[in-house]
């Protein structure tokens, strides 16, 4: 398994180091698990090699990311699921903890004793601005790093209760000028929300780990409505999942199905070389139905 080393992120001023292969989580629709000899792979329609498949009983590095700003009612039952699963994790797999808030941190390195990890969880503090879109890039490089360093599976976990309102940058794009009728900005107060989701979009496209995201705290309200389908749009392009939790008793069954989820996910290595810019890619295998992420953007060297 992986030291505590594996999570250092690079140096001030260094490029985040970015796996060579292209690494492809994917999950049968079926309950047992694809063999090797039966996975086929393809990129623009061209069979390429698939050097390395990775099980659900192979190593995996899970690095859960806690994002808790806003309602106790809904942090506490989120910490004592995650605790929960923690505790049930087998030997195979080796979770990190990371905050949001003020810039991605580690709050507990990968490799640590489940005592120490489960409380580290339930001590954690709720306070502060929503962080998940100003770190979400960060977490998917620093899970990209470690598949360029090690044969493992990999993916990021998101708890979060975030509220669009809640970022310290701002995205209720305030009417830009209140005495003009015609102000576009009156009809589309969401503008700011895309367009960020939007970006970041762009960004996840360019990295391989899949994010998976539970947000605790659905909102109606046409801002949050917006920045949800974002988050939707983000974690499906990173082959990951969301899901948005309407009660707190939905709460313990959605951390529980998402790290189920990622518990079961195997992982294909294609060898290099890549084309340049975008990558369609292909999985398929005899009697399996795969669920798995297309799309990728190969990264200049």
């Amino acid at each position: 398994m992986l030291t505590a080393a594996v999570l250092t992120a690079s140096p001030p001023g260094r490029k985040p180091e970015h796996p060579r292969s292209l690494h492809v989580a994917f999950w049968p629709e079926q309950v047992r698990e694809v063999p090797a000899d039966a996975l086929r792979a393809s990129i623009g329609g061209k069979a390429v090699k698939v050097s390395r498949l990775f099980g659900p009983d192979d190593d995996l590095l899970l690095l859960i990311v806690m994002d808790l700003t806003g309602d106790i009612s809904l942090a506490d039952p989120a910490r004592e699921a995650l605790a929960s699963e923690i505790e049930r994790l087998p030997d195979n797999v080796e979770a990190g903890l990371l905050r949001a808030q003020d810039g991605l941190s580690v709050l507990v390195d990968p490799g640590a004793e489940k005592p120490a990890l489960t409380k580290a969880i339930r001590d954690l503090p709720v306070s502060g601005y929503a962080g998940l879109l100003d770190s979400v890039e960060t977490a998917l490089h620093l899970g990209d790093a470690i598949l360029a360093k090690a044969a493992v599976r990999v993916a990021v976990l998101y708890v979060t209760d975030s509220s669009i309102q809640n970022y310290r940058a701002g995205y209720t794009n305030p009417v830009v000028n209140s005495s003009d009728s015609r102000d576009m900005s009156r009809r589309f107060p969401e503008g700011l929300v895309k367009e960020e989701t939007g970006k970041i979009l762009a960004k996840v496209a360019r990295t391989q780990t899949p994010l998976f995201v539970v947000h605790l705290d659905y909102r109606s309200d046409r801002l949050n409505e917006a920045y949800q389908t974002g988050l939707i749009d983000i974690v499906n392009a990173s082959g990951g999942s969301v899901q948005y939790c309407r009660t707190p008793a939905d709460i313990p069954g959605a951390i529980a199905g998402a790290v189920a989820r990622i518990r079961a996910h195997q992982s294909a290595e294609i060898e290099p070389p890549l084309p340049p810019g975008s990558i369609d890619l292909a999985l398929e295998a005899e009697g399996f139905v795969l669920h798995y992420r297309s799309r990728f953007e190969a990264r200049k060297r």
